[in-house]
């Protein structure tokens, strides 16, 4: 069904169940007092007989009733305890034998025979001969009823109406509030159709929640042109990286046809740069791999209570025998544990080393300090530098401050990224300060967490 189908039901049906609810309370209340109002009077004619009754010593009851209390359209009995009329006054023949059985108490209610309506009150009296009867009047309320058929025809009438009013209403209003909404959608499907990322425009007329989502739209878009973009120069970077390697190995390859059966030397330097470009393609390969694991799974972490202290000085000292630089470890902490995914943890530390290590001079000093809820772990090296007009770049995938010597060193383009992605997901702050021909210094702050929490 659609919206402004739904919108005119509910509205329509919530609408007629209110007015007749409204027409129904009107009708019956109108009912109730008119009726009411005939009873009063009713019942102030009877105790005016009953007054006048006491009063008089010359005439007799029935005399009394008889010339001053006919009713206009009614009927006037008095009822003993046999249940049988002593005296009846009608003004219609048809009114006879409506008295009621006698009752001790006095009541008053409207009562329906041979098609008339009627007013009826009934009072106990002590009649001449000291007998206890019942004085009953009737007052035909027909024109009532009449006026209450009129009532009702009217109020349904008006039912009619309104609804009429109210749906030609619901489907102008309705309009009105679905035709952004129609206008997104149709927005959309373009979009869909054409691939182009086109914001929506917000109108400042429509409603806050249409801004919210035209806005939400808009920032969706953005997003999603942000992220092919992204993808689209991944892909573009990942095919000139491999370019490289691919191009080295298919010269070298075809240098082999020609002269590698009778020159030893282009054999021996074919071999190996084949082989070199092979690593190189093979380290690049597994960096994307890499990359794309941990932004797949960005949820699953495996925390464990760890000394983060130890975890850094068995990195390092795995790494001193394969570095030429030498690497010195400061460490000024109260506490030593902390809560971390350990496998992504080491690979943190050990992209910063190894960038130390590619790009630094002769020494790669790691210091190791804490406050009360984290670690600040600084790794310093003596190397290039990073230009400033560069540092806001360098956890771009595959930017390199310096091409030529970046691919001198095996550097993928791939590491600083991959460390971005890795705290992020462990809540590791990088800040990065760097001097040209100085060195860098990269720190890491990483979160202690609390003793009794659960891994995520």
């Amino acid at each position: 069904m659609r919206l402004g189908t739904r919108i005119r039901l509910y509205i329509t049906v919530m609408t007629v169940i209110l007015i007749i609810s409204v027409n129904i309370f009107v009708y019956v209340l109108f009912k109730h007092f008119s009726i009411a109002s005939e009873l009063n009077q009713l019942e102030t004619r009877s105790i005016n007989i009953i007054e006048e009754i006491k009063q008089s010593d010359n005439r007799t009851n029935e005399e009394i009733m008889n010339n001053g209390y006919i009713l206009s359209d009614g009927y006037i009995s008095v009822v003993n305890k046999d249940d049988k009329p002593i005296v009846n006054f009608t003004t219609n023949v048809d009114y006879n034998n409506i008295q009621q059985p006698f009752q001790s108490k006095q009541y008053k209610k409207t009562v329906a025979y041979k098609g008339y309506h009627f007013a009826m009150i009934s009072l106990p009296i002590v009649w001449e001969n000291g007998d206890v009867v019942n004085l009953q009047l009737y007052e035909n309320v027909d024109f009532k009823y009449e006026s209450f058929q009129i009532l009702k025809w009217i109020l349904i009438g008006s039912v009619i109406l309104l609804l009429l009013v109210i749906f030609y209403l619901n489907r102008v209003i309705t309009n009105i509030i679905t035709q952004p909404i129609l206008k997104l959608s149709k927005h959309i499907k373009e979009t869909q159709e054409t691939r182009d990322y086109q914001p929506v425009e917000v109108q400042q007329n429509d409603s806050y929640e249409l801004q919210e989502l035209s806005t939400s739209f808009n920032d969706m878009m953005n997003k999603l042109q942000e992220h092919d973009e992204r993808q689209q120069a991944f892909i573009m970077n990942a095919s000139h990286e491999l370019k490289t390697p691919i191009t080295v190995i298919n010269s070298y390859s075809q240098m082999l046809q020609r002269f590698g059966k009778k020159d030893k030397r282009t054999l021996d330097e074919s071999i190996h740069a084949i082989g070199d470009e092979a690593k190189k393609m093979k380290y690049l390969t597994e960096q994307l791999l890499f990359y794309a694991q941990i932004t797949k799974n960005k949820k699953e972490n495996n925390l464990e209570y760890e000394n983060i202290v130890d975890l850094i000085e068995e990195i390092t000292h795995r790494l001193k025998h394969v570095y030429e630089q030498d690497i010195k470890v400061e460490v000024s902490c109260e506490t030593t544990e902390a809560w971390l995914d350990i496998a992504l943890f080491k690979q943190l530390i050990h992209i910063f080393l190894d960038n130390a290590h590619k790009y630094g001079e002769s020494l790669i000093v790691v210091k190791i300090s804490d406050n009360k809820d984290s670690f600040k772990i600084e790794i310093i090296d003596d190397g290039i530098g990073i230009p400033e007009t560069d540092l806001p770049h360098i956890f771009t995938r595959f930017y390199r401050v310096d091409k030529a010597r970046s691919r001198g060193t095996g550097g993928s383009g791939l590491g600083l990224s991959i460390a971005q992605e890795i705290a992020t997901q462990q809540n590791i702050m990088i800040e990065v300060t760097s001097k040209v021909n100085f060195g860098s210094t990269f720190v890491l702050t990483v979160p202690k967490g609390v003793k009794n929490e659960t891994s995520l």
